[in-house]
């Protein structure tokens, strides 16, 4: 090889690895908003379990000042966020409680509470408030207490807003997916509990049921 053609042969290589250097730092700055102007991601919420899973829970409480706890069964209903274009992440993502509705004197559906609160994520002790939704995440949506409650699992419950019922209820709650590329449909998930418990899934449904009402889109 020529002294000549080793030349350009180097300089070759060099342009060729320049090239892919900058095309590199194009698509670690600009790959994300390109994918989130044209191929935004489309998030989905949905009902993870209709009978829920079983669980253990801490009960704490004071007596004459002293700290007390124990362990009690209970029953979690979770949703899930799904996004149909993983490879499109949605950033900044969180479920969001928008409305509630219960049964009036005539037993038709009234609203009773609007806001905007967050739910908690499950596991949300190892999440921040705020996740990215490449893969599937679940969230929060109601618990029931052995002998004690029906419980609504907002990230932190408005003064306004009755999060806790001891005795047979049943609301309808509209929950939102959010990202910072866009949001879902609307779900509205209709929780009904008669007050009783027993541990097996099936026997359960007997005294709680948890289902999809409709979808609306925002």
């Amino acid at each position: 090889m020529t002294p000549e053609t080793q030349f350009w042969w180097n300089w070759w290589v060099s342009m060729a690895v320049a090239f892919g250097t900058i095309a590199v730092a194009l698509v670690a700055l600009f790959g994300q908003a390109f994918r989130s102007k044209f191929f935004p991601p489309r998030l989905t919420l949905r009902l993870a379990k209709p009978e829920g899973e079983k669980a253990r829970v801490r009960l704490t409480w004071f007596e004459q000042g002293e700290p007390k706890e124990r362990w009690e069964d209970a029953r979690y209903y979770h949703l899930r966020v799904s996004n149909e274009r993983r490879w499109s992440p949605a950033t900044n993502a969180q479920v969001f409680l928008i409305r509630m509705e219960e049964p009036g004197p005539d037993g038709e559906l009234q609203i009773t509470w609007t806001g905007d609160v967050p739910m908690r994520w499950r596991h949300q002790e190892v999440f921040p408030p705020a996740r990215t939704i490449g893969p599937s995440a679940d969230s929060d949506l109601c618990c029931v207490v052995k002998g004690k409650w029906l419980e609504l699992l907002p990230l932190v419950a408005p003064y306004n807003l009755e999060s806790k019922r001891r005795q047979k209820s049943l609301v309808v709650l509209s929950l939102q997916a959010r990202a910072n590329e866009g949001d879902s449909a609307i779900l509205r998930v209709q929780a009904s509990w008669d007050g009783d418990w027993e541990y097996g899934a099936e026997e359960m449904k007997r005294h709680m049921i948890v289902k999809v009402v409709d979808q609306q889109e925002a």
